[in-house]
């Protein structure tokens, strides 16, 4: 059976073959355009490896290699305050004169904020040495990353500074790794006793690394160019030489219900995919002509889809063996390896199937992996011998005291900043202190802050003779695209010493449109519509998803932001039909979950090819109906959201 399966399962006519392998990858429709073939690899004279790829030119099916190159950023760096140059780095021991049974404190505080990409010099002699291998190339910037799936984009891996391990007070981090170059992630921690001695035992010159190091987690995206084919995938197969391999023994040990949690390393993963070439449970074929050695490229590339599709980074459990030359070679940035956990529950929806053949025809985008992890230590060297980053403080003056109240700016606010959905944040801090004036003070922070000075801000107060120093309160306001405040009487909460995350109640959602143009074009459909509702802040927003068969664009997409507490949207399809006007079908819910991505195909019902069937006189009446909501999308007649209440959670005003 030759099948091309989309995200939401169904099944493609193949007259959309060139772009079903990019629809199976589960990718994005990305700008770069780069050359899966064009990878150059240089070594900067401090050993820093940095590998690039050339950006196509000329249309879609003769398009050539271009001068203009894009690199990985896989270096990670301390980010730096932009006017005194002082690495934004904090490793502060402190001690009280009393015992902690007597009230006392000892322990440290370290806190960091790390940004990916050079420095202006190793770019110079990136340009430089890139110019020598190709004559007139050029370097135009980073390659584009992507979320790495389901796997946690920024993790710390250390024995000290980690839940479990009791030596560590708290911990908090910014959560994600940076999409674009120069955007920063956060590390906080407060350290017992304990922790203190041993972290800082590690930052010895002597040591050749620290008890922390960093992980972040992409992929990216490289187009294959010229290439005519079928792979055929035997499930069934594959199934069969599970139960005679290594790996099988771990797979029907499983822990979990969804995934094996036995991990297995890259170059294991690699071995059980060459034993499925070679026993034909993967067969790739090439149109005759084609060199025998773009058939091994394509098997190679093809594994790069089979990983993508079946298993999951476990970056929760690093490997302490050092990766491979093979690993280096196709995990570029990749310093330490880790394994893979394998996804059972795709494994098992797949057997379903039993066979499966992919079409490829000229074109396809190849999602690759990048991993970048760095240890403390090349941070450390930068501020140990920095009085304003690594310091000792004895406490014991209370009067003198001196708190910081950090507050942190989650990525989903920070992306709203950059798209302009909000203007500024205010926030307002009080203290009440037992005697004396109490402690207040407020900031407000823009699109300009969060660039030039990061996403943390820090107050500090003096203690005085206040008994309970570290309790204290705050509230924000939000000021968002169309002058809205939010909320309009916000309310005091208390605060915490060690980091507070001034998050918005809407976060980031991309959906993904797409429609069968060719299926457009015989029903005599100009446009086809994703009418989208949502819930934001507490109201009924619309936002609607347009595909035109003239534009020859299959997919559109667009990023909503939709309220936390509700579970998704509703939506309905809406086809413009060139001589009878508009057909709206009915609306159905879309359950999103947690995740902040969707995707939706245009399904065209059979029966609107007849004009005097009932399903498409009731679409012809339904759209006579449709209202145009206010020019901020606001909806405020013909609400739909309160009809799926009961599945999308309600709407609070």
């Amino acid at each position: 059976m030759k099948t091309i399966i989309n995200r939401s399962g169904l099944v493609l006519s193949k007259k959309l073959v060139p772009v079903l392998f990019i629809l199976l990858s589960f990718i994005r429709i990305q700008a770069q355009n780069l050359d899966y073939n064009s990878k150059e690899t240089i070594a900067l004279g401090d050993g820093t490896i940095i590998t690039l790829y050339a950006q196509l030119q000329g249309d879609t099916w003769n398009a050539k290699p271009s001068l203009n190159y894009f690199y990985l950023p896989t270096q990670v760096m301390l980010s730096k305050d932009p006017v005194s140059q002082v690495p934004e780095f904090l490793f502060l021991k402190y001690i009280t004169e009393e015992r902690e049974d007597q009230g006392g404190v000892t322990g440290a505080l370290m806190h960091f904020l790390m940004q990916t990409g050079y420095t202006p010099g190793q770019l110079a002699e990136l340009q430089a040495k890139l110019n020598a291998r190709v004559s007139g190339a050029k370097v135009k910037g980073p390659v584009d990353l992507f979320a790495a799936g389901d796997a946690n984009t920024f993790t710390i891996t250390s024995a000290v500074v980690n839940k479990e391990s009791g030596l560590a007070k708290s911990i908090v981090t910014s959560g994600k790794a940076p999409l674009y170059q120069g955007g920063k992630v956060a590390v906080a921690t407060n350290l017992n006793k304990y922790g203190a001695q041993l972290m800082a035992a590690t930052f010895e010159n002597s040591k050749s690394i620290t008890d922390l190091s960093v992980n972040l987690f992409y992929k990216y995206y490289l187009k294959v160019n010229g290439v005519k084919g079928r792979i055929t995938v035997d499930y069934e197969k594959i199934s069969q030489i599970f139960k005679q391999d290594s790996i099988s023994a771990r797979y029907y040990r499983k822990e979990t219900k969804n995934s094996v949690r036995e991990s297995q390393t890259w170059d294991e993963m690699h071995k059980f995919y060459s034993k499925l070439t070679e026993k034909n449970a993967i067969n790739v074929q090439l149109d005759e002509g084609m060199p025998n050695e773009l058939s091994k490229k394509l098997i190679e590339m093809f594994f790069q889809f089979f990983m993508d599709k079946f298993t999951t980074p476990s970056t929760d459990q690093p490997n302490a063996a050092p990766p491979s030359q093979a690993e280096q070679q196709n995990l570029p940035g990749k310093s330490n390896a880790y394994g893979y956990y394998l996804n059972i529950k795709k494994f098992e929806q797949s057997v379903v199937k039993k066979k499966e053949v992919f079409d490829l025809s000229y074109n396809f985008l190849l999602p690759m992996e990048l991993s970048v992890t760095q240890n403390l230590k090349t941070f450390y060297n930068a501020a140990r011998d920095n009085e304003k980053c690594v310091a000792t403080v004895n406490l014991n003056d209370p009067f003198y005291k001196h708190m910081d109240i950090q507050f942190l700016v989650d990525n989903d606010a920070v992306s709203m900043f950059e798209k302009g959905e909000v203007n500024y944040v205010t926030v307002n801090v009080r203290k009440r202190r037992t005697s004396g004036n109490d402690f207040t003070n407020s900031f407000v922070l823009n699109k300009d802050d969060l660039q030039s000075k990061g996403n943390r801000k820090t107050l500090s107060y003096a203690a005085g003779d206040d008994r309970n120093p570290e309790m204290f309160q705050y509230k924000t306001q939000w000021s968002l695209r169309g002058g809205l405040l939010y909320p309009k009487e916000p309310q005091w909460q208390v605060g915490q010493m060690q980091g507070n995350e001034l998050k918005l109640p809407v976060q980031a959602h991309k959906i993904e449109f797409e429609a069968d143009i060719d299926k457009l074009k015989e029903l005599n459909i100009s446009r086809a519509v994703m009418q989208v509702r949502y819930s934001k802040l507490g109201e009924e927003v619309e936002e609607n998803i347009s595909i035109s068969p003239a534009k020859n664009e299959a997919i559109a997409s667009k990023t909503i932001f939709i309220d936390r507490d509700v579970r998704g949207y509703a939506y309905r399809m809406i086809f413009y039909h060139k001589t009878e006007g508009k057909l709206a079908l009915d609306w159905s819910p879309k359950v999103s979950g947690s995740g902040t991505e969707s995707y939706e195909f245009a399904v065209i019902p059979e029966e609107l090819k007849d004009k005097t069937s009932a399903v498409f006189t009731k679409a012809v009446e339904v759209a006579k109906n449709i209202i145009t909501p206010g020019p901020d999308g606001k909806v405020t007649a013909d609400k739909v959201l309160d009809g799926f209440k009961d599945i999308l959670g309600a709407i609070k005003n």
